[in-house]
């Protein structure tokens, strides 16, 4: 796993407890405790899996309420280190479709340490219209519920309303999950997705 996301997961624990929190996590997820994860950096999946179970674990929130607050701070890192990624896109649907190739770009740039690039293609897009996503997630992390809260907090900041719903999921023993994401509104303006969406215009459209 990119090490943003491990940085990320580090700073809701700093954030909800401080560092005795960070350190009940790293004990429990068998991590050493001066472990400093960097951003440039690729770490095993199942060492993301322990610690974020270990992160539910200490700070006593629901999944989807820790997901949030990791969206949340992900953009606001992204955005500190990151910074051209968020002014590329005018709105969320235009992060969105970026999404899987800024995933590609960030991966490709860490190499471990035998010099090769850890970098594999969890993220596939189809576009159904310019409004509606289908977006494919393969990970051995299944970790779809934090993608969907990821494109919510995306929407959230650029002031957009969005719509994931899920079509299959490896939870439920799908091979992939498959996430239909629909743009309700951008920029203030009802996409006709939106339930509000005027039927004349939709006809005439």
């Amino acid at each position: 796993m990119i090490g943003i996301i491990e940085k990320v997961l580090v700073d809701c624990l700093l954030e909800a407890g401080g560092e005795e929190l960070k350190a009940d996590a790293f004990l429990k997820a068998g991590i050493p405790r001066d472990r400093v994860y960097r951003l440039d950096r690729h770490y095993p999946d199942e060492e993301t899996g322990r610690l974020l179970a270990a992160a539910l674990h200490v700070t006593g929130l629901e999944e989807g309420k820790l997901f949030e607050i990791f969206s949340d701070n992900f953009l606001d890192v992204i955005g500190t280190v990151f910074p051209r990624f968020l002014e590329m896109a005018s709105n969320s649907e235009e992060l969105v479709r970026m999404q899987a190739k800024i995933h590609a770009l960030i991966a490709a740039g860490i190499r471990t340490r035998r010099g090769s690039t850890q970098t594999t293609d969890k993220f596939q897009l189809e576009s159904l219209n310019e409004h509606h996503l289908i977006v494919r997630y393969r990970s051995e992390l299944q970790l779809c519920g934090l993608y969907t809260k990821l494109v919510e907090a995306a929407a959230r900041r650029y002031g957009d309303e969005v719509l994931v719903e899920e079509m299959s999921c490896r939870h439920k023993g799908a091979e992939a999950c498959r996430m239909s994401v629909k743009w309700l509104s951008i920029d203030g303006n009802l996409t006709l997705h939106s339930p509000q969406f005027p039927l004349d215009v939709a006809k005439t459209g």
